[in-house]
């Protein structure tokens, strides 16, 4: 008597868990056994997508005709598609049965192998299913991606919106409760005045429960002015549509935001009026009543003559022109030594480098973890269409990984423009650093100013043609620390120093020109 395996399989859980598709199949196999007088040794079913043979079932059935060579003759299904949904696959397995003895046959679609010309129809019968999934995988996307271009976002809602269904039951997204956060955000960020991490972490004291790579992506998504970006696939290049939900900022808003982050807008700073005569005043105290000296001019002598004054009635006064010159000397004084400069910018030099390695290798890493991920929710994808996952598990698995793949983007893009400029600020810093005079008397009033404030956080003390601080600055600190450091034996703590003073240019304070 021949003696055979049955073997069933199902595409869904619900199917596996209500037994019905199994049950018929094993009622037909069994039927067509006992029909046949073939002895039914075992029977095994699975429950598991049919793209591959990594199922739990299948590897324990090919294990029992391993362990019992001889005893099994055929491998029985009611259909190739419950046999594999991949030809290539298909095929291998095939193989690899025969070579232990164990012919593979289909109830309801029988052939002869021993017909040359059977091997055609067989092959059909096996790539079919592959051809149906790869059907319906293009059907779904182009579905997807005509919905996207009709300005229908069809994906899981962004922050600030929320998956509805319109009158006709189609999906839209709408505004939840958010949105007037996210348009607080991006009003505030296209000012120009806020760092987007300081941003981001008071509006997560407002609800937005949002990630630093997470945020920046938000204020690059061009869904919150009201368009929809159409991915590139194929030859189709990528694309802005006008979305058909409601935007919860203006274009003009969301493309401040975008000049504010491209480094194309400046930032709103607030100035007061100043006065080129007088490009010290609020910076100066007086050294006897320690109140702020203000400027005026006065004529006399056929001309115009500018002052550093009291205003409380003391009688410190001097001409600016002097306080002037004695100010650009002491800073050149001060300034830091072109041989300490370059051991500075040496020492960066080496860290980025250095940093510079790592740096790709992380986003190697990064990207490797984007296509695992993009690869899973294919595969997801697949495994829905074929009604191997059910819809809910579907979303998830999809809202998990496509999250995570914008997350790893975000962390991608933030990497490659990690050191974007800083070298420059640094050496410019440090050119700056070592001829204050010179820069300071080629600045306009704007940038004298900021100087002041950037060096000297404490007003400064003028008297008897001598500069003093009320309080020390670290930045002084290091400028008068004049090399000994790097010497005597002490390489070691200026090296320390060196690492962890960095000079950055200050918001609204760049390289230029004078």
């Amino acid at each position: 008597m021949q003696t055979a395996i049955i073997y069933t399989r199902v595409s869904t859980d619900e199917q596996a868990e209500k037994g019905y598709s199994l049950r018929d199949q094993k009622h037909r196999l069994e039927k067509h056994c006992a029909l046949q007088g073939i002895e039914v040794v075992r029977h095994f079913e699975d429950d598991h997508s049919a793209k591959t043979f990594d199922r739990p079932e299948f590897k324990k059935l090919v294990e029992f005709i391993k362990k019992n060579k001889g005893l099994v003759k055929k491998l029985l299904i009611v259909k190739w598609d419950r046999f594999s949904r991949n030809m290539e696959a298909s095929l291998n397995m095939i193989t690899q049965l025969v070579k232990l003895g164990v012919s593979v046959e289909a109830i309801e679609q029988p052939l002869d192998d021993s017909v040359p010309e059977n091997l055609l129809m067989k092959a059909f019968y096996l790539a079919a299913p592959q051809v149906e999934n790869a059907r319906r995988s293009l059907n779904t996307t182009n579905g997807m991606r005509k919905a996207l271009k009709e300005g229908r976002y069809v994906s899981t809602a962004p922050y600030g919106f929320k998956n509805t269904r319109d009158e006709h039951n189609r999906p839209v997204i709408t505004h939840s409760a958010m949105a007037p956060v996210i348009r607080k955000a991006f009003e505030q960020i296209a000012t120009g005045n806020y760092l987007i991490e300081v941003l981001r972490k008071k509006l997560y004291k407002e609800g937005l429960k949002i990630s630093r790579s997470n945020f920046y992506t938000l204020l690059r998504n061009p869904i919150y002015c009201g368009k929809i970006r159409v991915k590139a696939f194929k030859d189709e290049p990528e694309e802005i549509v006008q979305g058909i939900h409601e935007p919860i900022v203006s274009e003009e808003l969301f493309y401040d935001v975008q000049n504010v982050l491209d480094g194309k807008k400046k930032a709103k700073t607030k100035y007061s009026l100043v006065n080129d005569e007088y490009p010290m005043r609020g910076h100066l105290i007086c050294p006897r009543c320690g109140k702020t000296l203000t400027g005026s001019s006065a004529l006399g002598n056929g001309g115009k003559y500018f002052y550093y004054h009291c205003t409380k009635g003391c009688k410190e006064r001097h001409k600016s022109d002097g306080v002037h010159n004695a100010f650009e000397i002491w800073l050149n004084d001060i300034s830091i030594k072109p041989e300490i400069a370059s051991l500075y910018l040496a020492i960066m030099d080496d860290v980025f480098k250095t940093n510079e390695g790592d740096r790709q290798q992380e986003i190697k890493k990064l990207q490797k973890q984007i296509d695992d991920n993009v690869e899973m929710m294919d595969k997801s994808a697949k495994k829905f269409i074929n009604d191997d996952l059910d819809k809910h598990d579907y979303k998830r698995i999809k809202e998990s990984l496509s999250r995570e793949c914008t997350e790893l983007r975000s962390r991608i893009a933030e990497l490659k423009s990690a050191e974007s400029g800083f070298q420059e600020y640094c050496r410019y810093g440090f050119s700056l650093l070592s001829n204050m005079g010179h820069y300071y008397r080629a600045a306009n009033i704007e940038n004298r100013q900021k100087m002041l404030g950037l060096i000297f956080p404490e007003k400064l003390v003028y008297d008897n043609n001598t500069f003093q601080t009320m309080q020390p600055s670290e930045v002084l600190d290091l400028l008068c620390n004049g090399g000994k450091g790097f010497s005597d034996g002490k390489k070691e703590k200026s090296s320390k120093n060196a690492a962890q003073s960095c000079v950055v240019t200050p918001s609204g304070f760049k390289p230029e020109t004078f």
